[in-house]
């Protein structure tokens, strides 16, 4: 006869070869997921060029504000129009249009609200830009999402998108803030001091 302590522990045996089971099954399903779960899709950009294609940027505001960035035939730099080449700082214009030409996509409006309501009848700033081949897209931004975390943009009458509002006010601070380079401070002779005699007034004679 079986001793009850023998049956006992025969059960636990077979609870735990069936927990292992399942673990291990559990496992290798959990694996298999993962080597076939959807990769995540590459970020869509705004604009579909770079920027050496780009050779003119001009940025307007709903006031009539507006500046205008050029790339300089003889040095390929940034240059800003109406301002000495040299007074245009076009590092930082370089990297402000880098930002811009790699602004994302944050989401696509399907169903677009009426324009108005999102600041696009009458833009906020437009963004110009002309290619080395002439063509120009122009870029109209309204008004910032209900979060405030980016705008609404339009591209050539195309769909509306949103877009990270921190990327886009740098490049649109250009407007308020050209960048330029500092002035330098210009150098100051030494003043001397003329003598009585080198300007020409006599000196008193010692009794």
């Amino acid at each position: 006869m079986v001793r009850r302590s023998t049956w006992i522990l025969l059960i636990i045996f077979v609870l735990l070869a069936g927990f292992t089971f399942v673990f291990q099954r559990y496992q290798t399903q959990k694996t298999d997921n993962a080597a076939t779960a959807t990769p995540t899709l590459t970020p869509e950009k705004v604009y579909d060029l770079s920027g050496a294609q780009v050779n003119d940027i001009k940025i307007v505001d709903s006031g009539g504000n507006k500046i205008d960035f050029y790339r300089d035939s003889d040095s390929s730099k940034w240059a800003i129009a109406d301002i000495p080449v040299e007074m245009a700082d076009s590092l930082q214009i370089e990297s402000v249009s880098t930002q811009l030409f790699d602004l994302q996509v944050e989401e696509t409006l399907t169903q677009t609200p009426p324009l108005e309501s999102m600041g696009l009848v009458t833009a906020a700033y437009t963004i110009t830009m002309t290619t080395d081949t002439g063509a120009q897209m122009v870029t109209n931004v309204g008004s910032q999402t209900p979060t405030g975390s980016g705008y609404y943009i339009r591209v050539n009458d195309g769909q509306v998108t949103v877009v990270d509002k921190l990327t886009l006010d740098d490049v649109l601070h250009l407007l308020s803030t050209p960048p330029l380079l500092p002035t330098p401070t210009p150098e100051v002779s030494p003043t001397v001091k003329a003598t009585s005699t080198e300007s020409g007034i006599k000196g008193t004679p010692t009794p």
